[in-house]
């Protein structure tokens, strides 16, 4: 009895062809090409995901590399960077330290490059900002009190 033997190389890439859906979390590795639906969220701590003119994502992203020629609905996060070509529409926030978004494309929602992929900002952080800002308007308070 042969062994089972593929042709190719395992290049570690992955592909949801047209006109399959995929509803949950779905985790990859190296590369994935979205030409189906996936509905959910999607993550790769430094993969590539790529969602073809026929992809349709309604997922929150967290991967390496975003290249988006088809539809996203969710957010999207990247360590690495963002692309939305002219045939990509894009309905959700995008936290990317680089974003290329090509003439023609489609954008609604917020942008943040500040904090090189990271999600948002710490509770921590928020409450600093807020204690600075505090600490301000007080001393500038007490400098009109004094002249």
């Amino acid at each position: 009895m042969k062994g089972f033997k593929s042709e190719s190389d395992d290049t570690g890439q992955g592909r949801i062809s047209r006109g399959v859906q995929i509803s949950g979390d779905v985790q990859f590795a190296d590369a994935l090409f979205v030409d189906g639906k996936i509905i959910g969220k999607v993550y790769s701590e430094t993969g590539s995901l790529l969602i073809e003119q026929a992809g349709d994502v309604q997922a929150d992203i967290d991967v390496g590399i975003c290249v988006v020629r088809g539809t996203v609905r969710g957010n999207i996060n990247c360590k690495s960077r963002a692309e939305i070509y002219k045939t990509g529409r894009v309905e959700g926030d995008i936290n990317s330290p680089v974003l290329l978004v090509e003439e023609g494309a489609i954008l609604s929602g917020t942008i943040d490059m500040s904090n090189g992929g990271s999600r948002g900002r710490s509770k921590e952080t928020a409450q600093l900002t807020e204690q600075g800002a505090a600490d301000a308007a007080e001393q500038l308070r007490r400098s009109k009190g004094a002249s």
